[in-house]
């Protein structure tokens, strides 16, 4: 298993009633791995899994874990607030055949860097999965500082890290005086192309849910040094996360699943389906690129 490509954060999806729906997850999972993707990503921020209990965890995992196919594999979120909660998730997303754990650190309250340290070798003396941090401030409440993932990677502890930052000089801190094996992936779909140059390993890409082909055809042309088409694609990307910003997150990114790959999607409170004027205000800024979407939306 390798540690580079396109990783997407996958939807969570739900019945009419608020549950979690295995065979729309199932099919979501399949029409991802047959547009070609390298990795799924489970139980991220637009998997929305603060709402999944740890019943559900488990079986949406499993769910997507026999529904990847080909080349695409799963990584599953496991962070958590406290390190107990942390390390079970990630036992049992080994447990059910994932490929890698991604964990945020400990959230809401705000332990030392210290015990954030201790969290993640806990984690890791816990499963044999490569373990990638996910740094993303705006949510956690502070950020990992490079210099504690460095030396988490150099022991050993950590493989990789996703960086939501939203911002590139983040991730080039990232890259910098990293161990040679360690991968850092970019969360936000706008730094993907440029990261990829800067010697990002791949992208985590939310728009991937959408339009995954596009998605998968930018991280191939970045990683191949094709540096113009990359950033031929890497503006219809930005013109779609603005398309994406008309409506509430994640919500938005589901309605757009829908609208143009005819994807089941689901919701639950408060995470609802759109309003009719929030639709509007998408579908609005989505039609003048339907045309140019097109080509990647073919079987």
């Amino acid at each position: 298993m390798s540690l580079d490509g396109l990783v997407v954060p996958t939807a969570t999806l739900f019945a009419e009633d608020g549950a979690l729906d295995p065979g729309k997850n199932a099919k979501f999972a399949r029409g991802l791995s047959e547009a070609r993707v390298d990795h799924l990503f489970v139980l991220g921020s637009l998997g929305e899994f603060p709402s999944v209990t740890d019943e559900e965890r488990s079986r949406l995992v499993e769910v997507v874990v026999e529904s990847a196919a080909g080349k695409t594999d799963v990584y599953v979120g496991c962070g958590a607030p406290s390190t107990r909660q942390a390390v079970r998730y990630a036992e049992e997303a080994e447990s059910a055949g994932a490929a890698a754990v991604v964990a945020v650190p400990p959230y809401y309250l705000h332990p030392p860097l210290s015990a954030v340290e201790r969290y993640y070798r806990a984690i890791r003396a816990a499963v044999t999965l490569p373990l990638l941090a996910y740094n993303i401030p705006s949510l956690v409440g502070y950020a990992l500082p490079p210099r504690l993932v460095h030396r988490l990677a150099r022991d050993g502890v950590l493989a990789g890290v996703k960086d939501t930052s939203g911002s590139l000089e983040s991730v080039v801190s990232f890259l910098a005086d990293a161990p040679s094996s360690f991968a850092v992936f970019p969360g936000d779909d706008a730094l993907a192309g440029e990261s990829i140059a800067r010697g990002a390993a791949g992208a985590v890409m939310g728009i991937a849910n959408i339009v995954p082909k596009l998605c998968v055809e930018l991280v191939a042309a970045a990683r191949g040094g094709r540096r113009e088409r990359a950033e031929e694609l890497q503006k219809l990307v930005d013109a779609l996360v603005e398309i994406s910003r008309a409506g509430p997150f994640p919500s938005t990114d589901k309605f757009l699943a829908a609208e143009l790959r005819g994807q089941e999607v689901g919701y639950r409170a408060p995470y609802d389906p759109l309003s009719e004027e929030e639709r509007a205000a998408v579908v609005e800024r989505l039609n003048p690129y339907r045309e140019r979407l097109a080509p990647f939306l073919t079987k």
